[in-house]
Protein backbone atom coordinates (compact mmCIF):
# COMPACT_ATOMS: atom_id res chain seq x y z
CA UNK A 1 0.00 0.00 0.00
CA UNK A 2 1.42 3.36 -1.04
CA UNK A 3 0.29 5.08 2.17
CA UNK A 4 2.44 2.71 4.23
CA UNK A 5 5.65 3.56 2.42
CA UNK A 6 8.26 5.36 4.55
CA UNK A 7 8.02 9.14 4.59
CA UNK A 8 10.84 11.66 4.60
CA UNK A 9 10.55 12.16 8.38
CA UNK A 10 11.62 8.53 8.91
CA UNK A 11 15.20 9.79 8.54
CA UNK A 12 14.78 11.37 11.99
CA UNK A 13 13.72 8.11 13.66
CA UNK A 14 16.29 6.42 15.88
CA UNK A 15 16.77 3.00 14.32
CA UNK A 16 16.30 -0.07 16.50
CA UNK A 17 19.48 -2.02 15.79
CA UNK A 18 21.18 -5.27 16.72
CA UNK A 19 24.90 -5.91 16.80
CA UNK A 20 26.29 -9.09 15.25
CA UNK A 21 29.69 -9.62 16.79
CA UNK A 22 32.80 -10.62 14.90
CA UNK A 23 33.37 -14.35 15.03
CA UNK A 24 29.76 -15.44 14.59
CA UNK A 25 28.94 -17.68 11.64
CA UNK A 26 25.93 -17.91 9.36
CA UNK A 27 25.06 -19.92 6.28
CA UNK A 28 24.24 -19.21 2.69
CA UNK A 29 22.88 -21.26 -0.22
CA UNK A 30 23.90 -20.22 -3.71
CA UNK A 31 24.09 -21.69 -7.20
CA UNK A 32 27.27 -23.61 -7.99
CA UNK A 33 27.66 -21.79 -11.31
CA UNK A 34 28.70 -18.69 -9.36
CA UNK A 35 32.25 -19.05 -8.03
CA UNK A 36 32.05 -16.45 -5.23
CA UNK A 37 30.03 -17.41 -2.12
CA UNK A 38 29.77 -13.68 -1.38
CA UNK A 39 28.58 -12.76 -4.85
CA UNK A 40 25.19 -11.12 -5.25
CA UNK A 41 22.80 -9.94 -7.92
CA UNK A 42 20.27 -7.14 -8.02
CA UNK A 43 17.20 -9.11 -9.06
CA UNK A 44 13.96 -8.63 -7.08
CA UNK A 45 14.04 -10.17 -3.60
CA UNK A 46 12.52 -9.43 -0.20
CA UNK A 47 14.70 -6.41 0.60
CA UNK A 48 16.15 -5.53 -2.80
CA UNK A 49 16.31 -2.01 -4.24
CA UNK A 50 13.03 -1.44 -6.18
CA UNK A 51 14.00 1.85 -7.78
CA UNK A 52 14.05 2.14 -11.55
CA UNK A 53 17.69 3.05 -11.93
CA UNK A 54 20.58 1.67 -13.90
CA UNK A 55 22.01 -1.33 -12.09
CA UNK A 56 25.16 0.32 -10.73
CA UNK A 57 23.05 2.95 -8.94
CA UNK A 58 20.99 0.36 -7.04
CA UNK A 59 22.25 -1.39 -3.92
CA UNK A 60 22.55 -5.16 -3.71
CA UNK A 61 21.55 -7.49 -0.88
CA UNK A 62 23.13 -10.74 0.30
CA UNK A 63 21.02 -13.09 2.47
CA UNK A 64 22.33 -15.27 5.30
CA UNK A 65 20.63 -17.63 7.74
CA UNK A 66 21.57 -18.89 11.17
CA UNK A 67 21.42 -22.56 10.07
CA UNK A 68 21.38 -24.84 7.06
CA UNK A 69 17.70 -25.48 7.77
CA UNK A 70 16.56 -21.86 7.45
CA UNK A 71 18.78 -21.38 4.38
CA UNK A 72 17.15 -24.44 2.78
CA UNK A 73 13.67 -23.16 3.62
CA UNK A 74 14.25 -19.58 2.47
CA UNK A 75 16.32 -20.21 -0.66
CA UNK A 76 14.94 -23.48 -1.99
CA UNK A 77 11.72 -24.79 -0.46
CA UNK A 78 9.91 -21.51 0.37
CA UNK A 79 6.14 -21.94 -0.26
CA UNK A 80 6.41 -24.87 -2.64
CA UNK A 81 5.33 -27.32 0.05
CA UNK A 82 2.10 -25.44 0.81
CA UNK A 83 -0.91 -27.71 0.43
CA UNK A 84 1.19 -30.82 -0.29
CA UNK A 85 -0.04 -33.83 1.71
CA UNK A 86 2.59 -36.43 2.50
CA UNK A 87 6.10 -36.23 1.11
CA UNK A 88 7.12 -33.29 -1.04
CA UNK A 89 8.99 -34.55 -4.09
CA UNK A 90 12.15 -32.61 -4.87
CA UNK A 91 14.48 -33.24 -7.76
CA UNK A 92 17.92 -34.30 -6.56
CA UNK A 93 19.29 -32.08 -9.32
CA UNK A 94 18.28 -29.02 -7.26
CA UNK A 95 20.74 -30.08 -4.58
CA UNK A 96 23.55 -30.79 -7.03
CA UNK A 97 23.39 -27.30 -8.56
CA UNK A 98 23.74 -25.50 -5.22
CA UNK A 99 26.45 -25.03 -2.63
CA UNK A 100 26.27 -24.25 1.07
CA UNK A 101 28.77 -21.77 2.48
CA UNK A 102 29.66 -20.97 6.08
CA UNK A 103 30.06 -17.20 6.27
CA UNK A 104 31.85 -15.62 9.21
CA UNK A 105 31.44 -12.11 10.55
CA UNK A 106 34.93 -10.65 10.22
CA UNK A 107 33.98 -7.20 11.54
CA UNK A 108 31.02 -6.25 13.72
CA UNK A 109 27.73 -5.62 11.91
CA UNK A 110 25.03 -3.14 12.94
CA UNK A 111 21.67 -4.19 11.53
CA UNK A 112 18.15 -2.76 11.59
CA UNK A 113 16.26 -5.15 13.87
CA UNK A 114 12.77 -6.11 12.72
CA UNK A 115 12.24 -8.75 15.40
CA UNK A 116 9.70 -8.50 18.19
CA UNK A 117 8.33 -5.05 19.03
CA UNK A 118 11.29 -3.18 17.57
CA UNK A 119 9.65 -2.69 14.19
CA UNK A 120 6.52 -1.32 15.86
CA UNK A 121 8.55 1.23 17.80
CA UNK A 122 10.10 2.46 14.54
CA UNK A 123 6.73 2.69 12.81
CA UNK A 124 7.49 -0.09 10.33
CA UNK A 125 4.26 -1.73 9.03
CA UNK A 126 3.58 -5.34 9.95
CA UNK A 127 3.34 -6.14 6.21
CA UNK A 128 7.09 -5.53 6.04
CA UNK A 129 7.93 -7.64 9.08
CA UNK A 130 5.84 -10.63 7.99
CA UNK A 131 6.78 -10.34 4.29
CA UNK A 132 3.13 -10.24 3.24
CA UNK A 133 3.90 -7.39 0.81
CA UNK A 134 7.36 -7.72 -0.70
CA UNK A 135 7.07 -4.54 -2.75
CA UNK A 136 6.47 -2.58 0.45
CA UNK A 137 9.39 -4.31 2.19
CA UNK A 138 11.67 -3.17 -0.63
CA UNK A 139 10.73 0.49 -0.19
CA UNK A 140 11.37 0.25 3.54
CA UNK A 141 14.71 -1.34 2.76
CA UNK A 142 15.55 1.77 0.73
CA UNK A 143 14.65 3.92 3.75
CA UNK A 144 16.90 1.82 6.01
CA UNK A 145 19.74 1.93 3.49
CA UNK A 146 19.51 5.73 3.15
CA UNK A 147 19.05 6.42 6.87
CA UNK A 148 21.73 8.70 8.41
CA UNK A 149 22.76 5.87 10.77
CA UNK A 150 23.95 3.87 7.72
CA UNK A 151 23.14 0.33 8.93
CA UNK A 152 24.89 -2.66 7.42
CA UNK A 153 21.61 -4.39 6.65
CA UNK A 154 18.59 -5.96 8.32
CA UNK A 155 18.07 -8.77 10.84
CA UNK A 156 14.67 -10.45 10.84
CA UNK A 157 12.91 -13.67 11.80
CA UNK A 158 12.25 -16.07 8.95
CA UNK A 159 8.54 -16.30 8.24
CA UNK A 160 9.05 -20.02 7.55
CA UNK A 161 10.55 -21.23 10.84
CA UNK A 162 11.24 -18.07 12.89
CA UNK A 163 15.02 -18.52 12.83
CA UNK A 164 17.28 -15.51 12.47
CA UNK A 165 18.01 -14.29 8.95
CA UNK A 166 20.22 -11.45 7.77
CA UNK A 167 19.95 -9.21 4.71
CA UNK A 168 23.37 -7.61 4.26
CA UNK A 169 23.71 -4.49 2.10
CA UNK A 170 26.49 -4.67 -0.47
CA UNK A 171 28.45 -1.88 1.27
CA UNK A 172 28.93 -4.21 4.27
CA UNK A 173 30.01 -7.36 2.41
CA UNK A 174 33.71 -6.58 3.08
CA UNK A 175 32.87 -7.27 6.75
CA UNK A 176 32.18 -10.93 5.88
CA UNK A 177 34.55 -13.83 5.28
CA UNK A 178 34.03 -17.25 3.72
CA UNK A 179 35.10 -20.13 5.96
CA UNK A 180 33.92 -23.14 3.99
CA UNK A 181 31.81 -23.97 0.96
CA UNK A 182 30.57 -27.46 0.09
CA UNK A 183 28.11 -28.97 -2.39
CA UNK A 184 24.65 -28.81 -0.82
CA UNK A 185 24.12 -32.52 -1.47
CA UNK A 186 27.07 -33.21 0.86
CA UNK A 187 26.26 -30.63 3.57
CA UNK A 188 26.33 -31.98 7.13
CA UNK A 189 22.83 -32.33 8.55
CA UNK A 190 20.97 -32.16 5.24
CA UNK A 191 19.55 -35.68 5.50
CA UNK A 192 17.97 -34.88 8.86
CA UNK A 193 16.43 -31.68 7.48
CA UNK A 194 14.93 -33.48 4.49
CA UNK A 195 13.48 -36.11 6.82
CA UNK A 196 12.05 -33.50 9.23
CA UNK A 197 10.43 -31.51 6.41
CA UNK A 198 9.19 -34.69 4.69
CA UNK A 199 11.07 -33.95 1.49
CA UNK A 200 11.70 -36.98 -0.74
CA UNK A 201 14.38 -36.77 -3.43
CA UNK A 202 13.70 -37.99 -6.93
CA UNK A 203 16.24 -38.43 -9.69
Amino acid sequence: MVENRPRAEFARVELETATIAAGQRFGRLYFSRYPDPLGFGKTPSRFSDPRRRIERNRFGVLYLGESLKVCFLEALLRDRRNGVVGDFLLSEHELHVRRYAEIGIARQLTLVDLRGARAIRMGVPSDVVHASKQSLARWWSVAFHQHPQKPDGIVYASRLNNETSLAIYDRAIPKLAVHRATPLIAAAGLAGILNELKVALVS
